[in-house]
């Protein structure tokens, strides 16, 4: 049987030890509301396409299924993040919940409006869709307008919202994997994921944006030749209408680098592109032989003089190493983020302990004194108590069955071993009576005579 083939240069192949430190994630839809809502359903796929590649594109919710089923599945699948988005039954309002597995905490969002993906490209002059080798890699995070200091640290409610913020900070820096300036190639991050919270209004907005890097030094026709050299099917420049050469370069009939005038000046930087430079050989200097000193060594057995050594000087090995090494050139180029969607508008609710089901450790909206709060964590431990007893009482309930199983099954199992001894004795008692009967009839007939038959097979007389 043929070996499958592995995709080596899309696929780059990752270390064990490098994937147990990659954060993965699943996107998941919890509720019968939300299952049936179609819009829903679309925007946790491009939620989806924001969280690749690793994160489960191709799951499957049931109506069926409870939040944990999938909790029990993260351990195997090594998921380390849970995106749930959920819909109320009364008033029809959108939530989004944040988990980190296996023990928390959870930070519920509400989703105050939110903008599909083909909704955004259908206001684009020039839509983006993204390609297999997009998301290869994940997107670059960044976060803007969090505070994770407090200004008063003498203000309770400050420092309580700072700590608040740096949860939140924390939860959304964790959900992609660390870059590593040393190894990471720039070329393979294209998209740009932009978390920004509004100090004023509070409302975090989550864009998604692919980055798209263009030359600015040159011309647009110049541009159009530089990119045919990996694309030969592109037509060239026509230049029927053209005067000189200059022309071409410079655009003076439509304007001089129409490209830059399309480009904001603050989205254009410098980028040092190394490239490496092939000159042609360097002349070799020959050696000068004269006739004196030519030896027997220059001339062949036939007779035939030999070619002259050729011999490089110190200065041309030098020139030959310096036309081979690397030459770094400055080039501008212009920076653009097209944005690719969903798009969603985020309100911090509450944060709690453990997957959707804990102490809530902050909320939004509502305020508890101290009494309260030492009620209900005395009301937790009271229902944490009443749970373990409940929980051990149906530990020792299963046991209990399984040992009388257990019991029930040993006596079949000594039944069945007794039936089948008492089968055994059964047929070696037949054996034996069956023995005794024929050794019986032998002897009822020892004393009959052996002529007593003679009678009957006698001649009749005539």
């Amino acid at each position: 049987m043929a070996r499958r083939r592995q995709k080596k240069r899309t696929h780059a192949q990752v270390l064990p030890e490098d994937e147990k430190g990659i954060p993965k994630s699943m996107v998941i839809r919890v509720g019968q509301t939300s299952l049936s809502n179609h819009s829903l359903n679309q925007l946790v796929k491009d939620f989806r396409q924001i969280m690749q590649p690793h994160t489960a594109v191709k799951l499957k919710e049931r109506k069926s299924n409870k939040l944990k089923d999938f909790v029990v599945m993260c351990g195997p699948l090594g998921v380390t993040h849970l995106f749930m988005f959920t819909q109320s039954e009364k008033t029809g309002n959108v939530s989004l919940k944040l988990a980190r597995t296996p023990k928390g905490p959870t930070i519920t969002f509400q989703v105050m409006d939110y903008s599909l993906g083909r909704d955004i490209k259908k206001f684009l002059r020039r839509p983006k869709s993204l390609t297999k080798e997009d998301v290869m890699n994940p997107p670059l995070l960044v976060l803007n307008g969090f505070t994770t200091k407090a200004k008063d640290p003498s203000n309770e409610k400050e420092v309580e919202r700072a700590n608040v913020e740096k949860i939140v900070v924390s939860m959304f820096q964790n959900i992609f994997p660390p870059l590593n300036p040393s190894r990471i190639h720039i070329n393979s991050i294209k998209r740009v994921f932009m978390i920004n919270k509004d100090k004023e209004s509070g409302e975090i907005s989550m864009r998604h944006y692919f980055i798209d890097v263009r030359e600015v030094d040159i011309s647009k026709n110049l541009k159009k030749l530089y990119k045919a050299k990996n694309n030969l099917h592109k037509a060239i420049p026509n230049l029927n209408k053209k005067e000189d050469i200059s022309s071409l370069i410079l655009d003076h009939d439509i304007g001089a680098y129409t490209s830059e005038s399309e480009i904001e000046d603050d989205s254009i930087v410098k980028v040092m592109d190394t490239e490496t430079v092939k000159t042609q050989r360097l002349p070799r200097k020959k050696k000068n032989v004269t006739e004196g000193e030519a030896n027997d060594d220059d001339i062949d057995m036939d007779g035939e003089d030999k070619k002259p050594v050729e011999t490089l000087d110190d200065e041309q090995e030098e020139n030959k190493e310096l036309a081979q090494a690397p030459v770094s050139t400055p080039r501008k180029k212009a920076i653009r983020l097209t944005e690719i969607g969903p798009r969603l508008t985020l309100k911090l609710v509450k944060m709690e302990e453990g997957i959707c089901s804990g102490k809530v450790l902050h909320h939004e909206y509502v305020e508890k004194s101290d009494s309260e709060i030492k009620a209900l964590e005395k009301r937790h431990r009271e229902k944490m108590r009443i749970k373990e007893e409940r929980r051990k009482e149906q530990e020792a309930n299963i046991a209990k069955k399984k040992a009388s199983k257990e019991a029930k099954k040993q006596r079949k199992l000594e039944r069945r071993a007794a039936r089948k001894a008492q089968e055994a004795n059964g047929e070696e008692n037949e054996s034996s009576s069956g023995s005794d009967s024929g050794s019986d009839s032998e002897n009822e007939y020892e004393d009959v005579p052996e002529d007593i038959d003679s009678d009957l097979f006698s001649e009749i007389e005539e």
